[in-house]
């Protein structure tokens, strides 16, 4: 592909989300494994399985929809700040022509969603400058966690889990 060529837009997945939902994750960009897959967090090296399960006590090498079941069950969605872009490979720093997913919009159609966990620096940069009205509302709080991402190894699973046990906070305190 020369240079001048457009490269193809990739769409990300759907929300996982219902009214049990009290705590949204939020990534960048599905991988390319992830949207090959069409799973969140598909790439066996990503440490969200691992953590979600330590966190609320189910398998992470479960089947896909045990493990978005047990998920929900816990309050938890999950979706993306980019809806679509162009990316060569599975890296958030090669993602060209993005736009942004709805995420005012899902919030206004899942009131009980209080809180928004980013994992990742990407996912919080890019949401404030898509989404700038996400942090003014004031209305859900939001705290930028440890990518899980295998790209981002310099912290341990161990240290990663011990700051997305905030999630777990999250959800006692909100009823």
């Amino acid at each position: 592909m020369s240079a001048t060529e457009l490269r193809p837009v990739l769409t990300g997945l759907p929300p996982l989300i219902d009214e049990r939902s009290r705590v949204l994750v939020l990534g960048s960009f599905p991988s390319k494994q992830s949207l090959a897959k069409r799973e969140y967090y598909g790439n066996p090296q990503n440490h969200f399985w691992q953590i979600m399960g330590n966190l609320f006590t189910f398998d992470p090498v479960a089947l896909y929809g045990a493990r978005t079941a047990a998920l929900l069950a816990n309050g938890i969605a999950v979706w993306d700040v980019i809806g679509e872009c162009s990316r060569e490979g599975s890296g958030d720093d090669a993602i060209q022509d993005a736009t942004a997913n709805p995420l005012l919009s899902l919030l206004r159609d899942h009131p009980h969603v209080r809180h928004i966990a980013f994992n990742g620096g990407t996912a919080l940069r890019t949401a404030r400058i898509f989404v700038p009205d996400l942090f003014e509302e004031g209305s859900v709080e939001w705290q930028q966690f440890p990518s899980t991402s295998p790209r981002h190894a310099r912290l341990k699973l161990e240290d990663k889990l011990a700051v997305w046990r905030q999630l777990r906070d999250w959800l006692q305190g909100s009823g």
